[in-house]
């Protein structure tokens, strides 16, 4: 796109920095001569940084604080294009789609292709659904509690044959965005003709309200916007208008966590389970001034 080469305005990234296949596995049919490809469209919008230097953590520049560098702002201003899921069947000889599944959202899991002209994928609205590899007509579906990310595998035991698919939200997108009510564990399922195995129970999402009464300096919100952008956006997306993944969205705590917001970043207790530690890269008077940022978010978007 011609936009691309005026480093100067904001453009369109598409299918954006997260789309395109990604990392969720595609697979090939030998029979139908397709590939299936698990298509994500997540847009952002970049612009070039012109102040950008190798190494510096500067407030605003994104993630900076967990050492990108990027040298880019995204989503200085809002995408254009919209967000996408797609499962299309693509003819590699000729070059060309030959059929296509629509999905609610991005981040839908790989794909397996079997000799029987079956595509299997998983959903990121909790389904794990199989087509027919030729004509993508949805042959069968079940419902897997939660969003899946993963490719399934096939294989044979005693002479049946089984497919599994391991069940569990995340991955980049993951963290900030769901499609499903539901949450669980990173749970195995494992599917055979004539199984009468029962699945497990998934517990709904706990949203909570939007966040109020926390304290804080209205002077200090857009120094605390920066800074959040720097060490906190790119897991907490937004407060209060991302929803949460499998990593909470910071506009829906409970106020007395976002009061003591310094003892969850500082040597906290999620430490063991990925959240970094900032000590040494934030000060007390940085949080004060995150703080700010997160309550008054909520305050802006709050409908009146």
């Amino acid at each position: 796109m011609p936009e691309a080469r005026e480093s100067d305005k904001p453009r369109d990234s598409i299918p954006g920095p997260y789309g395109a296949h990604n990392w969720h596995p595609m697979s090939f049919n030998p029979q139908t001569g397709l590939v299936y490809l698990p298509a994500q469209n997540i847009p952002l919008t970049l612009v070039d940084d012109k102040s950008w230097k190798l190494g510096v953590n500067a407030p605003g520049a994104f993630s900076s604080g967990l050492g990108w560098n990027t040298a880019t702002h995204m989503n200085a201003e809002p995408p254009k294009s919209k967000p996408f899921g797609r499962l299309i069947a693509w003819d590699p000889v000729e070059q060309k789609e030959v059929w296509r599944q629509e999905h609610v959202s991005p981040w839908n899991g790989g794909t397996l292709t079997t000799a029987g002209n079956l595509v299997f994928q998983g959903t990121a609205d909790g389904r794990f659904v199989v087509y027919n590899a030729k004509t993508g007509a949805k042959l069968w579906e079940t419902t897997t509690g939660t969003g899946v990310v993963a490719g399934p595998p096939t294989y044979e035991v005693d002479g049946k044959q089984y497919v599994s698919i391991a069940v569990g939200w995340g991955g980049v997108y993951g963290m900030i965005g769901r499609a499903t009510e539901r949450k669980g564990p990173g749970t195995v399922y494992t599917f055979v003709l004539g199984g009468t195995g029962k699945a497990p129970e998934f517990v709904a999402y706990q949203q909570g309200a939007l966040l109020k009464d926390v304290k804080y300096d209205p002077a200090q919100v857009t120094e605390g916007r920066l800074l959040y952008v720097s060490n906190c956006a790119i897991c907490h997306g937004v407060p209060g208008v991302h929803r949460g993944g499998n990593v909470p969205n910071l506009g829906y705590s409970a106020p007395a966590v976002i009061s003591e917001l310094d003892k969850f970043v500082f040597r906290g207790p999620h430490v063991e389970r990925g959240m970094p530690d900032f000590t040494g890269k934030l000060k007390p008077e940085e949080i004060e001034k995150i703080k700010a940022f997160i309550q008054g978010t909520a305050d802006a978007i709050r409908p009146k």
